[in-house]
């Protein structure tokens, strides 16, 4: 009896770091190909204003973040997702909350742009609209010029 609460609880320390790999896996998927974009956006004469934006939604789910964007500059907000995602889109809100752009098309690198005419705290909307393996993780990158 003894030896087998030993495995058992060897298993249940086991868990977290299995789920740990399993989630480094995804992000350095999502790295490298935000990794990607960011190479030919700034083949475009952008660069990254932003540390990068991760996390894993499920299938139909959307989460907000804020980020400070600077007057007077243009940017590019660039989404990606893991290989269980077909379809993510991004919208992106001025500080009053209207609607200045959005990527909802079928595809799952969204990007839209930004030319903010005030300096502010704007909301992005992530929404994981295709994810065949929930949670899905995605990466939001912020490329200004």
């Amino acid at each position: 009896m003894r030896v087998t609460w030993a495995v058992v609880a060897s298993a249940a320390l086991l868990l977290p770091s299995l789920a740990q790999a399993q989630n480094s896996r995804w992000e350095v998927q999502v790295r490298d190909q935000l990794n990607r974009a960011g190479s030919f956006l700034s083949d475009n004469g952008y660069t990254m204003t932003h540390e990068l934006k991760t996390g894993s939604l499920r299938d139909d789910a959307s989460e907000f973040f804020s980020l400070e964007l600077d007057a007077g500059k243009s940017y590019a907000v660039v989404g990606v997702c893991d290989g269980d995602c077909t379809d993510m889109d991004l919208q992106l809100f001025s500080p009053e909350g209207q609607q200045m752009s959005s990527d909802m098309k079928t595809d799952d690198v969204p990007i839209v742009e930004a030319h903010p005419t005030q300096t502010a705290r704007y909301r992005v909307k992530v929404l994981m609209a295709a994810c065949t393996t929930s949670p899905c993780f995605y990466g939001v990158g912020v490329y200004g010029k």
